[in-house]
């Protein structure tokens, strides 16, 4: 089959319109009541905040200020909510991204997650695209085509985090790094360093995308140049990726009391999973709120210090800096994992297992148990339905995901930037927690090696078929012919 640039875009178009059309079915069919809490709460505000002058500030509830204050039965009115001061909670690219939509008057939570399903409908384009570079124009089509009816590239963009933003940047990271190894320009490669640089400020562990990506480029496809020409390479894409996260790093290392780089919220998700409750139980590698919810952090002699929530110190307590509180954060998860390192083995495997599904994943059809992962999964924002879905679809993919690896290798094609990033979100799940919703940074590899193997059997099964049929067959001999002269 012929595909011109004109099929091919267009067939990509039709897809990525599908695409568009399974998010918003899911975001307005059924999830479009959900309560605002969390991480998206945190997003939504501050995305109004910075739209109303504001800048990047922390939102809170009014209650949790003034205990009597009237709370709206509508908690997500911004008249509900107040500012306690600066923040670096996340990076700032996402909520930067939903002010825009405010900015034009589209501020509800509603219009923040059709935002993000216009991020994800994107990131079907995109991975039809990377489709195209490793495999071929219909491998193209078909990896656009799972990353439009897979779940688990879906399922968070109705939930409005920055997950939607991330399979997107992934996604452009995986294209860009398959063009530089196509042709290994300076110019290519410092894209990809540029890339890895802004999706640092989409989330935080994306930076490690940086060494895990660059230095095999540089040292397996460069490795007839000058090692002081690779090193100089090397040392360009740090400046290039430093230089991107500038104004964002120089803003958080001015504006707190103590060194702040990308996000502060590293030290309260370290406390939220180092604890009795996630090590043993029900809670074995994940994260739970006991952990945190009887500790409250307050500023005594200039120093911020963690007491227990409902002491008389407390009650009377002076704030502590955002970066003061991640600092007490993490020094007590540090301390916690010191003084339990007999589990530690355990809980990092556990981490590895919930987020690969192999451990107490549950069941796509069986009944739920609330030491199960996709209970949690629903506990964070999925539907029963999605999250049954997603963990049937993710089992299906995962086999043709290692199949198209193999075929890969075996044809001697690159599998670093694929590989790349499982292993940046395996880093992500022993360092804090196994979420499936941390997964996402990995699913367009998945989803690129799962159709690997697709395109494979259709070559074999269909192309060849197609090919026998199309054969023409001899005409059988004349009567005359058979006939002695």
């Amino acid at each position: 089959m012929h595909w011109s640039t004109r099929r091919f875009f267009v067939l990509l178009g039709t897809v990525t319109a599908l695409g568009l059309a399974v998010r918003l079915a899911y975001t307005i069919g059924v999830r479009w009541d959900q309560n605002l809490w969390g991480d998206a709460f945190t997003y939504h505000f501050t995305a109004n905040g910075i739209a109303d002058g504001h800048g990047f500030a922390t939102w809170v509830p009014r209650s949790f200020t003034n205990p009597d204050a009237i709370i709206l039965s509508d908690p997500r009115s911004w008249h509900g909510v107040v500012s306690v001061g600066p923040s670096a909670d996340n990076p700032p690219l996402y909520p930067l991204y939903l002010a825009g939509w405010s900015v034009l008057g589209l501020r509800t939570y509603h219009w923040h997650m059709i935002a993000s399903v216009m991020l994800g409908a994107s990131a079907v384009f995109v991975m039809g695209l990377v489709g195209r570079k490793i495999i071929g124009p219909r491998g193209g089509i078909i990896t656009a085509l799972i990353a439009a009816v897979y779940a688990n590239f879906w399922v968070n963009d109705s939930v409005g985090t920055s997950e939607s933003m991330g399979i997107l940047a992934s996604s452009i990271v995986l294209l860009l790094t398959y063009r530089a190894w196509e042709s290994p320009t300076v110019q290519r490669i410092l894209a990809v360093a540029a890339m890895c640089g802004l999706s640092g400020l989409i989330r935080s562990e994306f930076v490690l995308l940086l060494p895990l990506l660059i230095i095999p480029l540089l040292f397996r496809k460069l490795r007839d140049r000058p090692i002081k020409e690779r090193i100089g390479l090397l040392l360009a894409c740090g400046a290039v990726a430093l230089l991107v996260m500038s104004p964002w790093l120089i803003r958080n290392l001015t504006k707190f009391e103590k060194p702040v780089l990308l996000a502060t919220d590293a030290g309260l998700s370290l406390a939220a999973t180092n604890c009795d409750e996630t090590y043993s139980g029900a809670s074995l590698g994940w994260w739970s709120p006991s952990c945190v919810v009887n500790v409250a952090l307050v500023k005594r002699d200039g120093e911020c210090r963690a007491v227990r929530a409902h002491s008389a110190v407390a009650k009377r307590r002076q704030t502590c800096d955002p970066s003061e509180s991640d600092g007490v954060w993490r020094q007590r998860a540090f301390d916690y994992i010191g003084d339990h390192l007999d589990r530690f083995p355990v809980v990092l495997l556990a981490r590895l297992g919930r987020m690969w599904e192999l451990y107490h994943p549950g069941s796509p059809w069986g009944e739920i148990n609330v030491d199960q992962k996709i209970a949690f999964d629903i506990t964070e924002g999925r539907s029963e339905g999605a999250a049954r879905l997603a963990l049937a679809q993710f089992y299906m993919l995962a086999p043709f995901a290692i199949a198209g690896g193999v075929l890969l290798w075996r044809r001697k094609q690159t599998l670093a930037p694929l590989i790349a990033l499982p292993i940046l979100t395996s880093i992500t799940a022993l360092y804090a927690f196994g979420n499936t919703r941390y997964r996402t940074v990995a699913e367009p590899a998945l989803v690129a090696l799962g159709a690997v193997t697709v395109e494979v059997l259709i070559v074999r099964f269909w192309d060849q078929r197609r090919a026998r049929r199309e054969e023409p067959s001899e005409d059988p001999p004349r009567a005359e012919e058979l006939q002695p002269t």
